[in-house]
């Protein structure tokens, strides 16, 4: 039912440029990637069906880059804020990096029908047309919710603005 090469050509890039995102660690993000392919290859020789297979490998790598955050991350991890200044001043040229991260999280962070939708349209590439067609959904529909989202995501930039800004008083 899967052709699992072309599962493979159409994803590996987004799914990895998507890791890079979530976590610091460029060697691993390769590692995550193959490892949610070989979960993904053996639920569906295990007879599994996966309605969406696209989402289910976006969301196996999301998770895995969490986890890897997790397991990376102990409870004497914690810095001061004098810290967090200087490591912001020494990343001021990796700005463009820091602002995308940041919108991937906000993103992440939008309820699921309308996150899903933002990316249907965003990440996708599809029409609002071609979206309410393939969730069974009204255009005004997702018109609404791409509303929604933009609003929910201008709101997020404004915190992170000010939370930078506060940083540096």
């Amino acid at each position: 039912m899967y052709n699992f090469n072309d599962l493979f050509n159409s994803y590996y890039r987004s799914l990895c440029i998507y890791a890079i995102h979530l976590i610091n660690d460029d060697d691993s993000v390769e590692d995550i990637v193959m490892e949610c392919y070989i979960k993904l290859w053996n639920r569906l020789n295990n007879g599994e069906h996966i309605d969406d297979v696209k989402n289910y490998l976006f969301i196996a790598v999301r998770n895995a880059c969490y986890d890897l955050n997790r397991k990376n991350c102990s409870s004497n991890d914690f810095i001061q804020i004098e810290q967090v200044k200087d490591v912001i001043q020494l990343n001021c040229d990796d700005d463009r990096s820091y602002r995308e991260a940041r919108l991937w999280k906000a993103i992440d962070s939008l309820p699921k029908k309308c996150r899903e939708i933002f990316l249907m349209s965003k990440r996708d590439e599809l029409t609002y047309v071609e979206i309410a067609n393939e969730l069974n959904l009204s255009v005004k529909t997702v018109e609404a919710q791409i509303g929604k989202a933009y609003k929910i995501l201008r709101g997020k930039a404004m915190e992170i603005y000010f939370l930078s800004l506060s940083l540096f008083l």
